[in-house]
């Protein structure tokens, strides 16, 4: 994604969060955005296609970041711990203080599968790096190890989407790093 695209879908995710999907307009993000609204619909479909921008974009930076910085990490919990930053806690904050987080969640959701599938596919894969130096010494008896990876993705996603404060994300997220934990010789 070049920068002007980068430019124009983190702007529009910005308005929608603040002022909702259906209530933003193409010529204010084109305006906030600073190219013109012609440009935005070049490259762009409609309001779908930027939020899918946005994510898609969010998801390889994460990815990239949780990459980069578990290179220099050899212990498994901290390895966890970054992903669980990057994926969940970050984002849960930024989605808990949206005035408009309820339909920027709907528009997620009625994205098309193969769109889901292909930000799933980020994440996933890189839950499975982080996690591969330990594979041959995890425990998991009759689950895959690519099953576990997308486990671990679904948890992450659905404690940012259905978390009722940051406490209860941290809760869960304990338990959870326990138990992979508990899983490696």
């Amino acid at each position: 994604m070049n920068e002007r695209n980068i430019k124009i879908v983190e702007t529009a995710l910005e308005l929608f969060a603040h002022y909702g999907v259906k209530k933003t307009t193409m010529s204010e993000i084109a305006t906030a955005a600073g190219v013109a609204r012609q440009s935005i619909y070049n490259a762009y479909d409609g309001k779908e296609e930027l939020i899918y921008g946005a994510l898609e974009h969010r998801a390889r930076q994460s990815a990239c970041a949780i990459s980069r910085q578990c290179a220099a990490i050899d212990d498994l919990g901290e390895r966890l711990d970054v992903a669980f930053g990057f994926l969940t806690l970050e984002p849960c904050k930024i989605i808990m203080t949206m005035p408009h987080r309820e339909e920027i969640l709907q528009a997620t959701e009625e994205m098309s599968q193969d769109k889901k599938n292909n930000i799933i596919n980020i994440y996933n894969s890189v839950i499975a790096d982080l996690l591969k130096p330990y594979k041959n010494r995890m425990r998991l008896e009759n689950v895959e190890f690519e099953d576990l990876c997308d486990f671990i993705r679904f948890s992450f996603e659905q404690w940012k989407k259905y978390a009722v404060n940051i406490d209860q994300v941290h809760r869960s997220y304990r338990a959870l790093r326990q138990l992979v934990l508990n899983s490696v010789d």
